[in-house]
């Protein structure tokens, strides 16, 4: 199951990289090389599972060697822990970090759909207190080189990520003590009630859409929601989102 929703995740992913003008070389399911139309050739890997930190420095370099950009983005229910939670970093966890800035790329699917999104790690003293980002746009990929000093992974290396935007300036609707008001079981009438539903304002963005379903989803869904209109709850979130995002595709 695991396997399957990783090459889930990769068939999403190369969809959505060649909208956004991506050329695919190659695409092994959990691997994708592709070029980007300013001309840099990224290597994104798909992970499931902890990987050993050896294992991300031979791949980076090996990488680096070949004039590649290198991406990993990680599945967060399976790997990363949950937003405002305070951990250790983990002894694989260290060279991404540093590669990436304290952050790490994460994907979630709800929806028949692909999420990517920043998942920071906050310092806090010895500790790490966990941040979740908002979707990125597959235009915003990108590819730079790093300086990093840190022991676990010192050098000059080739990583790739997702230019983040100004955030946009949101006037939220009342909300519940988790931050985001849940979505009612009726289905919405309107586009107004549809942004009712996540949450969020009349002037949001599609990346805002994108994000609310998404945190909202992880709260909601029936798997972890054990209120009795819980499928209820589900269907009005996705038929929000199903309706704000088409009125997207026909701007």
């Amino acid at each position: 199951m695991v396997r399957l929703d990783t090459y889930k995740a990769g068939a999403f992913l190369v969809w959505q990289l060649k909208h956004a003008g991506a050329i695919i070389h190659e695409d092994g399911g959990d691997i994708i090389q592709l070029s980007l139309p300013t001309g840099e050739a990224i290597s994104i890997h798909i992970i499931e599972s902890s990987i050993p930190a050896y294992e991300i420095k031979n791949t980076i370099a090996y990488n680096h060697a070949n004039g590649l950009y290198t991406l990993f983005i990680l599945w967060a229910d399976m790997l990363l822990p949950p937003e405002g939670h305070v951990v250790e970093v983990e002894e694989w966890e260290w060279p991404l970090l540093a590669l990436y800035g304290d952050k790490l790329w994460a994907y979630d699917i709800f929806g028949g759909e692909l999420f990517i999104y920043p998942i920071y790690y906050d310092r806090i003293g010895p500790y790490r207190e966990i941040r979740y980002g908002k979707t990125v746009n597959m235009r915003q990929l990108q590819g730079t080189v790093v300086e990093v000093l840190s022991p676990f992974i010192k050098g000059r290396w080739r990583v790739a990520g997702f230019g983040e935007k100004i955030p946009h300036k949101q006037h939220r609707y009342q909300t519940d003590t988790d931050g985001q008001r849940p979505p009612r079981s009726t289905q919405p009438d309107s586009l107004a009630e549809c942004y009712a539903v996540l949450g969020i304002s009349l002037d949001s963005e599609e990346e805002d859409v994108k994000t609310a379903y998404r945190n909202l989803a992880r709260k909601i869904h029936p798997d972890v929601n054990k209120a009795p209109d819980a499928t209820a709850q589900m269907q009005a979130l996705n038929e929000a989102y199903r309706r704000l995002m088409a009125t997207f595709e026909d701007d």
